[in-house]
């Protein structure tokens, strides 16, 4: 499996941003151990939906009317 580095940055930086924000914007204290853990998940389930749908472009097909 190849490893790419701009997809690994792209990953750890959304766990550190949903880690992060995990941790500080709720009113309730989560402990330090929960935030890491919901910040795998979401860096793990975009991972795989990164790696399984890279991309989906849409494409707008030109009519061309022929003259017979």
């Amino acid at each position: 499996m190849d490893i790419n580095l701009n997809h690994l940055v792209k990953y750890i930086i959304l766990f550190c941003v949903v880690a992060g924000s995990t941790f500080y914007i709720p009113n309730c204290n989560i402990i330090n151990e929960h935030a890491v853990y919901i910040g795998l998940l979401a860096a793990t389930t975009f991972a795989i939906l990164d790696r399984f749908y890279p991309s989906v472009t849409f494409t707008k097909k030109e009519n061309i009317e022929s003259s017979y």
